[in-house]
């Protein structure tokens, strides 16, 4: 996750562990110095995020989502996000029902958070990995083997009634538009990191750059051009 924003203070970072990194796509760290707007846009994962304000802590399960949201942010407000793979879900809300979707979890004390019947101490940045294994363990977690084949192995067989079915209980969106998503948040990366649309459009397998251009702006609401502009502003993907 890129971006810089004068008043937004940001720390992202990839899991450090081999076998929390089988979970995590990316954690997030983030305060906010004066009262900002950003738009979440769709990248292929689902968060736990713990959110600080004035009003107090949120913790917050967001689902995988299609479309691009704003967040707005006051002065002082800061926030936790573990980004979890799209394979990864919770059995317990698994994304058939957390699409588009958010659920707020309880509290057991000041620093424990309930996952329906588990009681969990709230987990800082620096021990994300420890905590993501701990839900592993407990069972609130899991991958699905079929879906992670299929990210990683390039979709080969995204017509296959079983991912079908897999990737709408896992993700709550068929394999097409995950893969779609996913593409389009790894050209939006490429793009930011400097490169021509053209290129980005022959390396990730669009037809043409017309065609970059038509998906960016159906799934993240802008065109190439306009991605590569707002590298300097405030970015952030859901």
């Amino acid at each position: 996750m890129t971006g810089r924003h004068p008043d937004v203070e940001r720390e992202t970072r990839a899991a450090e562990s081999p076998s929390a990194a089988r979970f995590i796509a990316h954690i997030d760290r983030v305060s906010y110095a004066a009262p900002t707007q950003e738009l979440l846009r769709p990248d292929g994962s689902w968060d736990l995020v713990f959110r600080q304000t004035r009003s107090g802590l949120l913790v917050l399960q967001t689902g995988q989502t299609d479309r691009v949201v704003p967040l707005e942010s006051q002065a002082g407000d800061s926030y936790l996000s573990i980004a979890f793979r799209p394979e990864v879900y919770m059995p317990a809300r698994p994304g058939q029902l957390m699409m588009n979707e958010g659920h707020v979890h309880g509290f057991a004390s000041r620093r424990d958070f309930l996952i329906g019947a588990e009681r969990l101490e709230l987990p800082t940045f620096e021990n994300v990995e420890q905590f993501v294994l701990l839900l592993a363990r407990r069972g609130l977690i899991e991958v699905d083997l079929l879906l992670q084949r299929a990210v990683a192995g390039g979709w080969a067989r995204i017509d296959d009634r079983s991912l079908q079915r897999h990737s709408a209980h896992v993700t709550g969106m068929s394999p097409k538009k995950l893969q779609q998503i996913l593409r389009a948040d790894a050209a939006a990366a490429l793009l930011r990191s400097g490169q021509r649309p053209a290129d980005v459009a022959a390396e990730l397998g669009y037809t043409d750059q017309a065609h970059l251009t038509h998906s960016l702006l159906r799934i993240l609401g802008l065109t190439p051009g306009q991605i590569q502009q707002r590298e300097r502003l405030a970015w952030r993907s859901g």
